[in-house]
């Protein structure tokens, strides 16, 4: 373990690898008494292929998919909001990599995995040691115990941060374990058992993405940041008869999402290959088949928005970096997937910093135009065009928006399609604007509901496999009625009286 050679003396390599912070479960060995033990066998094997593999996989694994967790306390050290939001990205770092979900329980004690932050002896018996060293430990999947993942509380613990001990990458290894990972030897693999601090971005490591698929599988579709969340929260209340009911709660806080066929967009833009669509504090995605996905809340997905934040007035994804920035009031904050890029202030940063003047108090909208793949940032009547690097106006703006000739302001969103076509949209409906002529179409403005949403035909809009059964069922339904009315036809014109 460590990649040091077996010397039989402490040298100083192993004397620094022992003095670095790390995982408070074994690198090898197993207890028999336990298939709960924290430890790992510490041995690489061999695929079919030659190469090496040096992820292991614990003694036990769940014999299920959907997961639940529940979070016993919280750390003085962050925010409670900051902490929860940190520990689901953890989480979302396994759901990704399979078919796993995980669902937090707010109340009651019926959960798979434990969450607790615990200093020295927390009656588990594997007491802690203090600031430095073990920094946490979680147990192997099974009863009682089984899953269960304790952060030593003695510990400064941060989040996107690196004075301290960042919170998020101790829990997706901990989460590891109570999955069913052991320690990897790959110095690289998230499961390496010395802590290898904050990092930015995370991309799970191809090592720790083949022990975990080799235990749950593969996810259904493409590994991606834009894959469906699959982190998500119930809370739970007590019946007079001592059972639990569980009742959704999006939003977290008993909110509903509003209806997209007759609310007005406050944003839209493309990121990756899919729509995305804001109302509020919702947002929703629309796929190349115009299948609109259920609403997720924003606070459930975009981590690091500060929880004041009630919608979002304008977002684009910049074209050469594909960092995603958000607008809403005079502020403005930059994302890379869906976290914020680490060091951006969660109060986020004011939009003068692009230039724009101290008395415009909000963004209407911002779209990329498909005419010069350039950024522009419309508020009322007056639009601005950003430099090529998207960090600040140009020179000799704001201009008038009747420049875009039959473009209606003020604007509630605008954006590039997949066809190269620059929609703008304003109350429930939207225009198709024309790049050489700089003109909207004249056959629009059209109905959004009608035409993006498909809302006259009534189907729900979380449950995008009616629609294909019903287009299913029509089709396969046609040949009998035609069949049926040859049948007739015939006996008329042929049978005998």
């Amino acid at each position: 373990m460590g990649r040091i050679p077996e010397t039989g003396v402490i040298d100083r390599r192993t004397e620094e690898l022992m003095s670095k912070p790390r995982c408070g479960n074994l690198d090898s060995g197993m207890r028999p008494d336990s298939n709960q033990v924290r430890s790992d066998l510490g041995r690489e094997e061999s695929n079919r292929a030659g190469r090496r593999k040096r992820y292991t996989q614990a003694p036990s694994k769940w014999g299920k998919k959907d997961l639940s967790f529940k979070i016993l306390n919280y750390t003085p050290d962050m925010e409670i909001p900051v902490t929860r939001d940190t520990i689901m990205s953890a989480f979302k770092v396994w759901s990704d990599a399979t078919q796993l979900t995980f669902t937090e329980v707010k109340a009651g004690s019926n959960a798979d995995i434990l969450i607790q932050f615990a200093s020295r002896y927390h009656q588990d018996g594997y007491p802690f040691d203090g600031k430095g060293m073990i920094l946490a430990h979680a147990f192997f999947p099974g009863e009682g115990k089984g899953g269960d993942t304790h952060f030593d509380d003695d510990e400064r613990w941060t989040s996107n941060s690196t004075d301290g001990v960042d919170l998020f990458m101790v829990a997706a290894h901990e989460f590891g374990h109570a999955l069913g990972l052991a320690h990897s030897a790959d110095p690289g693999a998230l499961m390496y058992p010395w802590y290898q601090g904050f990092s930015g971005p995370f991309v799970l490591p191809h090592d720790d993405s083949m022990g975990i698929q080799s235990l749950y599988g593969p996810p259904r579709g493409p590994v991606d940041f834009d894959n469906k969340s699959t982190v998500s929260t119930v809370s739970s209340s007590s019946t007079p008869d001592g059972t639990h009911t569980v009742n959704p709660t999006p939003g977290g806080d008993d909110e509903v999402s509003p209806d997209p066929c007759t609310t007005p967009f406050d944003a839209i833009t493309v990121i990756r290959t899919e729509v995305f669509l804001f109302i509020g504090k919702w947002f929703w995605r629309m796929d190349s088949r115009n299948i609109l996905e259920a609403p997720v809340h924003i606070h459930k997905f975009w981590y690091g928005l500060p929880k004041t934040l009630t919608k979002i007035d304008a977002v684009f994804e910049r074209p050469g970096d594909k960092k995603i920035v958000f607008f809403s009031g005079d502020r403005y904050w930059t994302f890379n997937a869906n976290h914020m890029v680490a060091g951006f202030p969660s109060e986020g940063r004011p939009i003068t910093e692009f230039g724009i003047p101290a008395d415009v108090k909000h963004i209407d909208t911002v779209f990329i135009w498909g005419f010069n793949q350039r950024t522009y940032l419309v508020y009322g009547d007056m639009y601005w065009k950003l430099d090529v690097n998207n960090t600040y106006v140009e020179y000799d703006y704001p201009r008038d928006m009747s420049i875009w000739r039959g473009v209606p302001v003020p604007l509630d969103a605008a954006f590039q399609y997949w066809d190269g076509k620059t929609y703008f949209f304003q109350n429930r409906q939207y225009w198709k604007f024309y790049d050489v002529k700089m003109q909207v179409d004249p056959y629009y403005p059209k109905s959004i509901a009608d035409d993006w949403l498909q809302c006259s035909k009534k189907l729900p809009l979380d449950q995008p496999a009616k629609q294909l059964e019903q287009i299913s069922s029509t089709a396969s339904s046609q040949p009998f009625a035609l069949h049926f009315i040859f049948l007739l036809i015939w006996s008329v014109l042929f049978m005998p009286a």
